[in-house]
């Protein structure tokens, strides 16, 4: 079975500032119509050559009548040779891309008669050169009534437009599809049915429409209660198929708390970093064009607050967060400090003497957690030898170690979690066991306790 298609493809489109609006940057179409043999199949009264000749210098001619700026072209495959050449390169740029191009599209489509075959991967792929190369947003519209018959694969050449940020992903009208045949098509694009010359030219007027349009975007960051609250966090949007850095911003709330207007490139798909801690990922993002988008990304974030003893200044006391599921390092956060976390769990070490470790600790988005550890006490080891010593605390009769050390007829001091200690040294000089000494000491919050070995 034969069918009557569009497709219309956008790309060329290059942004620096995502929040720049795009207003005047330049608008070029290229049509790409099928003139193959069955083009002059009956249909609607007529056949479809004729109402697709009538629908696009009817389409162009609106254009540039109300948007002037806008340059359109014509290129027409499968006319030049007859059907029985089979011809697979039958593809011509008949109206160069340019300003006030209506009259010379329709003149050159009195002059043509479908006859050959029809090779649309091969028509992308030159289409794809027909654009001046300057900077600009450049759209296709290709209009067929059948597919590929040349063994070329549409659908991998839309594919590579997409993936070199040349073409947007195809809006397809087919007319007098079957149900069973549609799905065909999914892996071109956006299907549009169209059972008659009506519905149409409403299709082209909406692939038309969104080809022209600017397209806007919103990217809401979504609190524990799914709320779009979340902001001031960096952003960052990839190229989906080079990995290449797009764009960079700060979401940023407008004066109504609702998150700026983002004009970004909707050629080519997008991977989006949200820099939380650990940072959100969403990939293969698609954007619709000439619409506004809105894009929600779940970013529930919890507050973990570090407090030393009363005291609420920074000091150089350190937490190291570690992912749950990796043992990954996370962030380390000073105490006396607030940090905000993607709620889930977390392993936890405090960098005391000795370590505090809270293992399996859940933080909950729109929840501030508190920690909060006692003021260290200082020990000042002095000696007139030389010795090694060891510190140990005591977890009810067990002994942990927890920091060691050598004097040479020096001191030192260290700061220990309050709590029962046991030091234990020994003479660097005279190296025998019998040598060992061993201390017990209390150490305080803030107190000072002096051991001289």
């Amino acid at each position: 079975m034969r069918i009557f298609l569009l497709l219309i493809l956008v790309g060329g489109w290059s942004l620096t500032f995502a929040q720049t609006p795009p207003s005047k940057a330049t608008k070029r179409i290229l049509i790409l119509l099928d003139g193959s043999g069955s083009m002059i199949d009956p249909w609607q009264n007529t056949n479809k050559w004729e109402v697709a000749k009538k629908l696009v210098v009817k389409t162009i001619d609106s254009i540039q009548r109300t948007e002037p700026d806008v340059e359109i072209g014509l290129r027409v495959f499968g006319f030049q040779s007859p059907r029985a050449m089979q011809d697979c390169k039958d593809s011509k740029l008949v109206v160069p891309i340019s300003k006030n191009s209506s009259v010379a599209v329709k003149n050159a489509l009195q002059g043509i008669t479908p006859q050959g075959y029809t090779p649309i991967a091969y028509s992308l792929f030159l289409a794809a050169g027909d654009f001046p190369t300057a900077e600009a947003a450049n759209s296709i519209i290709l209009i067929t009534d059948g597919i590929e018959n040349c063994e070329g694969d549409p659908c991998a050449s839309a594919q590579v437009l997409r993936d070199k940020r040349i073409t947007l992903k195809p809006f397809i009208i087919g007319v007098g599809i079957e149900e069973k045949d549609k799905q065909q098509f999914d892996c071109i694009g956006a299907f549009y049915d169209a059972s008659n010359e009506k519905t149409f030219s409403n299709a082209m007027s909406i692939v038309i429409s969104q080809a022209l349009n600017i397209t806007t975007t919103q990217i809401n960051l979504l609190d524990a209660f799914g709320m779009p609250l979340e902001k001031n966090i960096e952003i960052t949007l990839y190229d989906h198929a080079t990995g290449e850095v797009r764009y960079n911003f700060v979401h940023t709330p407008d004066a109504k708390n609702q998150p700026d207007t983002l004009y970004l490139n909707p050629v080519g798909r997008y991977d989006i970093t949200v820099h939380t801690t650990p940072p959100v990922r969403l990939t293969d993002v698609e954007l619709n064009p000439g619409k506004h988008n809105i894009i929600g990304i779940d970013v529930p974030l919890g507050v973990l607050s570090l407090v030393e003893g009363a005291s609420n200044t920074f000091n150089e006391r350190q937490c190291v967060m570690r992912s749950n599921a990796t043992g990954e390092i996370i962030y380390v956060q000073n105490f006396n400090t607030k940090m905000k976390y993607l709620s889930g769990v977390y392993d936890i070490e405090i960098l005391t003497l000795p370590r505090i470790h809270y293992e399996d600790y859940e933080l909950k988005g729109g929840i501030e957690s508190k920690i909060e550890i006692p003021l260290s006490g200082n020990l000042t080891i002095s000696t007139t030898d030389n010795i090694l010593y060891s510190v140990f605390v005591m977890r009810g009769d067990k002994m942990e170690k927890v920091f060691d050390s050598q004097l040479n007829s020096t001191s030192e001091t260290i700061q220990l979690l309050p709590g029962d200690y046991k030091i234990i040294s020994r003479s660097n000089i005279k190296k025998v066991a019998a040598s060992t000494k061993e201390f017990n000491l209390q150490i305080k919050s803030a107190k000072t306790t002096t051991l001289k070995i």
